[in-house]
């Protein structure tokens, strides 16, 4: 490696994700001199990745914790390959120990793209899975919601009857915003009944 080793994180919003701590130490401890740090999806916009590859210069490396770092679509994974290897600069990870200024590590990167895709397969499989055995049990998912209808309804009648909104948030350990929503909610009701 003759030219600037450039260290590229990125973390996503996911749960199982490595976090940004872990992967800089194991950068930093192979040498990478600068540090790129991204928050985004796999699959979507990385500008500051898209704005790394644009700088590189002959010699350069791009160092990552593992190759769904950079992509885990097999087609986006190549496509920025290509572009690191035009820049006469060469792509690393230290997960998959392998490195494309090598002739056997740019072999391995098509193996290393399709292990990629196939990790984030499987881990979309597994979520898809879990849900799935979660709605058989009867489990309600997504967010739940502050407050039931009945008490939205008893909530209504004490704003109707004049008392504020924000003790009646203390009171039900909800936040002043959902009171108003009940408000708005039973207005908008209330005008559609009239204009009907």
């Amino acid at each position: 490696m003759t030219g600037t080793v450039y260290g590229y994180v990125r973390v996503s919003t996911g749960r199982q994700d490595m976090g940004r701590d872990a992967q800089r130490r194991a950068l930093e401890t192979a040498g990478c001199t600068k540090i790129i740090e991204e928050q985004a999806s796999g699959r979507k916009a990385r500008p500051a990745l898209a704005e790394l590859v644009g700088r590189l210069d002959q010699g350069d490396t791009v160092t990552v914790f593992r190759f769904d770092r950079i992509s885990r679509s097999v087609a986006d994974f190549y496509a920025i390959g290509e572009r690191i290897r035009e820049r006469g600069a060469s792509l690393r990870s230290l997960a998959e120990q392998f490195d494309t200024s090598t002739p056997m590590g740019r072999a391995m990167m098509g193996f290393a793209a399709i292990w990629a895709e196939l990790e984030a397969e499987t881990t979309r499989e597994r979520v898809n899975n879990g849900l799935s055995a979660a709605r058989a049990r009867g489990q309600v998912l997504g967010r739940r919601r502050a407050i039931d209808a009945v008490t939205a309804t008893k909530i209504k009648g004490r704003l109707d009857a004049g008392e504020p909104g924000k003790e009646l948030a203390r009171e039900y350990r909800v936040s002043p915003r959902t009171i108003r929503r009940i408000r708005e909610r039973e207005a908008a009701s209330a005008a559609k009944a009239r204009s009907a």
